[in-house]
């Protein structure tokens, strides 16, 4: 397994949750980061079971709605797609 990689700052595009479990999927305005080669390639995944996932998910809601910038760490896959293990949101200037 290769080493969590950052993406760069960037705002969020897109966000949806579910079908069957809180699983949240985003994109970005930065070119589309896959480091281990996940087989989709349509936004990156917060993975419903990680323990900050709720966490995750409010502040990528807050930075689509104020139209933020953040950062995400990536670290394998989640359904097929880079799974998010970390979120940073820029503060406002």
């Amino acid at each position: 397994m290769a080493a969590p990689v950052e993406t760069p700052w960037a705002r969020v595009n897109y966000i949806a949750g579910g079908w069957t479990a809180a699983h949240v999927r985003v994109q970005t305005t930065a070119t589309f980061s896959n480091p281990e080669s996940c087989s989709n390639s349509d936004g990156y995944v917060v993975d419903a079971s990680l323990p900050g996932a709720q966490l995750f998910a409010s502040m990528l809601l807050t930075a689509f709605s104020t139209n933020r910038e953040v950062k995400l760490v990536l670290d394998g896959c989640a359904l097929e797609r880079p799974r998010v293990i970390s979120v940073t949101l820029r503060g406002s200037n």
